[in-house]
Order: C-alpha cells, then sequence, then structure tokens
C-alpha cells in the first residue's frame, strides 16, 4: 500500500508486512505444500508426493544421482525428515562450462504428519534414484475417521 504513496517511508519504520511475511515462510518452510521455489535460493530440494490411503501414507521423493549412503531419514513425533547431500563430481579436463543447472550440495525436508503412524512398520525403499517411504497409520488413526451422514 505504501508503495503507491508519492513519498518514501523512513528508514526507522519497520516494515510490518515484510517482516510478517518472512515470519510466515520461515513457519511453513517444511510444509509439504510449501513453495519449493525459495529453496532454489538455499541450495536443492528434492520434489516429494504426499499421498494418503485409508490404511496409511506414501511420500515419494525424486533424488536423482544419488546413492542410498548419502540419504537419512528420520521420524521423530509426527515429524518425517529427509535430508542428505550430493556429491558434485567435477573434472574440468577440456571442459569449458557454459552454464551448469544440475543441482548439487545438501538438502533438508521436514514433513509434519497429519496422522499418527506406526514407527517400527515404517517401509523405506530406493532405487533408480527415487526414495519410496511407507507409513502405515496406527490403530488410533484409522478410528478417528468418521463418516458424518448428511441429511
Amino acid at each position: 500500500m505504501f508503495d503507491l504513496l508519492p513519498f518514501k517511508r523512513q528508514s526507522a519504520v519497520p516494515n510490518v508486512f515484510s517482516e510478517m511475511d518472512d515470519m510466515l515462510k520461515k513457519m511453513w518452510y517444511g510444509f509439504p505444500f510449501h513453495n519449493l521455489e525459495e529453496d532454489m535460493d538455499i541450495g536443492w530440494s528434492p520434489r516429494l508426493d504426499v499421498s494418503e490411503t485409508d490404511n496409511g501414507l506414501e511420500i515419494v521423493a525424486d533424488l536423482p544421482g544419488m546413492d542410498k549412503k548419502d540419504i537419512n531419514v528420520s521420524l521423530e513425533e509426527n515429524l518425517l525428515t529427509i535430508k542428505g547431500e550430493k556429491k558434485e563430481e567435477k573434472e574440468n579436463k577440456g571442459k569449458h562450462y557454459h552454464t551448469i543447472e544440475r543441482r548439487s550440495g545438501s538438502f533438508y525436508r521436514a514433513i509434519r504428519l497429519p496422522v499418527e503412524v506406526e514407527k517400527d512398520k515404517v517401509e523405506a525403499a530406493f532405487k533408480d534414484g527415487v526414495l519410496t517411504l511407507r507409513l502405515p497409520k496406527s490403530k488410533e488413526a484409522k478410528k478417528k475417521v468418521a463418516q458424518i451422514e448428511i441429511k
């Protein structure tokens, strides 16, 4: 709103809207539906598919060019964390790069699970650069779903 006014704001006056926007971005970082374009500024972030069935959750992450040993998956309370590091292998003998778009470096994704899962039955598989996690719902979480009749 102040951008439309013909004068500049004093620098001593805090930009409340900008500060609120920054706080909201920090709060939602790691949430499954946050803006992934912003991740490009801090490194790279794998794309995720999160789906839910009656029996559990399935999370699929694209991690091309990575090895299983470079990936760490943990579950604490209802926060699933996927982190790792994609190492850059570059040999510059006779090559002159014009652009480098392939990302390398470390990444961190945290996903707050919408339901309680059975931690001891979580399955993880990694094949051809794709990490697949299957998290079965706990019995309590399955009971919490109630169908409501519409009259």
